[in-house]
């Protein structure tokens, strides 16, 4: 699993995200499955239709209602202060077992010692996705959400 926001790539079990509703566009951005898992509600709380497998169009009132749920879970990341309060929020999301057995699965980092980096790496995407519903509605464009 990756923890970082990716670009540039043409396969694999990734969820993308751009404006041109392209799969595979040059210009989009992309999130290993599970790490979306984290974010998803945020996606599934703002537009009535989203499509984990397929591609959803958020336009002007969906980004907004993104906007807003972004923001709420950035603020519950950025209050997470140790250990029981990762796994406690993870574990309150839909998909946040999935991503806390995946991580275990894959032996990538003894949770309990190695928390905050994961922490850390979601604030990033947290950020780069609150900027991205920003853009798009600024520039009054849709974001295309093409799920894996």
């Amino acid at each position: 699993m990756d923890l970082r926001i990716l670009r540039n790539l043409k396969r694999g079990p990734y969820v993308e995200f751009n404006t041109t509703g392209d799969h595979w566009d040059d210009s989009s951005i992309f999130l290993d499955e599970a790490v979306f898992g984290i974010f998803s509600h945020s996606f599934t709380n703002s537009h009535e239709n989203f499509n984990y497998y397929g591609s959803t169009t958020f336009g002007e009132f969906e980004l907004q209602d993104l906007h807003r749920e972004l923001v709420e879970f950035d603020s519950e990341l950025r209050e997470i202060t140790d250990f029981e309060s990762f796994v406690r929020l993870i574990s309150s999301l839909p998909l946040g077992g999935n991503f806390l057995s995946e991580l275990e699965t894959e032996g990538m980092v003894d949770l309990n010692l190695q928390w905050d980096p994961i922490v850390e790496a979601l604030k990033q995407i947290s950020l780069t996705l609150l900027k991205l519903a920003e853009g798009c509605a600024r520039e009054n464009k849709a974001l295309w959400v093409l799920g894996i």
